[in-house]
C-alpha cells in the first residue's frame, strides 16, 4: 500500500487531476439529488396507479352490490324460504348477466350448505359448502357480507385448470334474522384483468389484487401461476397486519420479498387489497446510466490529466523512490 501511494498518489494530486475531480464534484452532488427526485417521482406514480386500481375495483364491485340488494338477494331469500318458482330465479339470473358482464356466476345455497340453484352448470353431485370458512361465518357469526377469493372449479361444472375468482357472498335470512342460506356471486377475473390493463400502467410495474386473507387473485402482467396462493406470511403482509394503513415507498414485493418502490392499500368498503410495485433497479435505471457515464468521464479526465503531469512530476516521484536526488543522469519518464 505504501509503495502504491508513493508511485500513484502524486499523480492523482497533480493540479490537472484535482481540477478534473473538483469540476465533476458538482455533477456528483447533482446526480445524488436527482436520484432522490427520481425515487420520489416513481413513488408518486405508483401511488396514483394504486389508487386508480382501487377506484376501478370499486366501480366494478359497487354495481354488483346494488344489483344484489335490489334483485338477487330478495328473490333468493323468497326462493329459499318459500320455494318460489325456479323460473323467477332464472329470470333474475338472466337479468344479472345482461346488466353486469363482470359477473361470471350466481349460486344459491340453503342453510345446510347445499346448492339449490345456479346461473351456470354445477358439479355433480351438488357441492356442499357447509364446512366453508365464509359460509360458517355467515351462519354462526351472523356475518352480513363478505368478499374473498376462491376456486370456481370447486362448485362449477367446468373442465380444465382451476379458475380463481373474486367472490361476493351475502347472508340470506328471514324477517326474524334466522339464517336461511347464502348467496354467492363470482366475478370474472378476465374482466378485472382487462380493466387493469386499460389503465395508464407504468412500464415494468406489477399490479396485484388480494383478499384480506392474503390470497392472490390478479397478478398483472397476466400471470396465473400464483393465483390462489396465500402470501399472508410475507414481509409486506406482516407489516400491513401491524400498521393497518396505506403503505408507500420502499416496500417488498408481496410475492417474493424483492425490493420495490410500491404502494399497498385497501379498497374502500371492501376487504380487498391492492399492491402496485415497480422494481427499484428499473425505476432508477436512467440514474444508474447517468452515474456510469459520469464515472467514466471522471476516470478519463483523471487519467488524461495525470498523464499530462508525468513530466512535471517525474523528478518528484524519483525523489520519493530514492532515485537520483540530482538531475544528473535523469531521463524523461525514468522511474514512472
Amino acid at each position: 500500500m505504501k509503495g502504491w501511494a508513493r508511485r500513484w498518489l502524486p499523480l492523482l494530486l497533480a493540479p490537472p487531476a484535482l481540477v478534473a475531480l473538483l469540476f465533476n464534484a458538482w455533477d456528483f452532488v447533482s446526480l445524488w439529488v436527482e436520484r432522490d427526485r427520481s425515487f420520489v417521482e416513481a413513488q408518486a406514480q405508483v401511488q396514483v396507479l394504486a389508487h386508480d386500481v382501487s377506484r376501478t375495483l370499486t366501480n366494478t364491485l359497487r354495481p354488483v352490490d346494488i344489483h344484489i340488494a335490489d334483485h338477487l338477494r330478495p328473490v333468493a331469500t323468497r326462493f329459499v324460504s318459500s320455494q318460489a318458482s325456479q323460473p323467477q330465479l332464472q329470470r333474475v339470473f338472466q337479468l344479472t348477466t345482461q346488466r353486469l358482464p363482470q359477473v361470471a356466476a350466481v349460486m344459491v345455497f340453503d342453510a345446510r350448505g347445499r346448492s339449490l340453484a345456479a346461473s351456470v352448470p354445477m358439479v355433480r353431485p351438488a357441492p356442499d359448502i357447509s364446512s366453508g370458512f365464509y359460509f360458517q361465518r355467515h351462519r354462526d357469526l351472523g356475518l352480513e357480507s363478505a368478499a374473498f377469493i376462491g376456486d370456481a372449479a370447486l362448485s362449477l361444472g367446468e373442465t380444465g385448470p382451476s379458475r380463481w375468482r373474486l367472490m361476493i357472498s351475502r347472508r340470506l335470512q328471514d324477517l326474524d334474522g334466522h339464517f336461511l342460506g347464502m348467496l354467492l356471486v363470482q366475478l370474472n377475473t378476465e374482466d378485472i384483468f382487462s380493466q387493469v390493463a386499460a389503465l395508464n400502467l407504468i412500464p415494468g410495474a406489477g399490479v396485484r389484487i388480494f383478499d384480506d386473507a392474503g390470497r392472490l387473485l390478479v397478478n398483472h402482467p397476466r400471470d396465473y401461476t400464483l393465483a390462489g396462493r396465500t402470501f399472508w406470511d410475507s414481509q409486506l403482509f406482516r407489516r400491513w397486519a401491524a400498521e393497518r394503513r396505506e403503505l408507500a415507498g420502499r416496500i417488498p414485493d408481496p410475492t417474493d420479498d424483492s425490493p420495490e418502490i410500491g404502494a399497498f392499500l385497501a379498497v374502500d368498503g371492501y376487504p380487498v387489497l391492492v399492491s402496485v410495485g415497480l422494481p427499484e433497479d428499473l425505476a432508477l435505471v436512467e440514474w444508474w446510466r447517468e452515474l456510469a457515464i459520469l464515472l467514466l468521464t471522471v476516470g478519463i479526465f483523471v487519467a488524461a490529466s495525470s498523464l499530462a503531469a508525468r513530466r512535471w512530476l517525474a523528478k518528484w516521484v524519483l525523489h520519493l523512490n530514492g532515485k537520483g536526488e540530482e538531475e544528473k543522469g535523469f531521463a524523461d519518464g525514468d522511474g514512472i
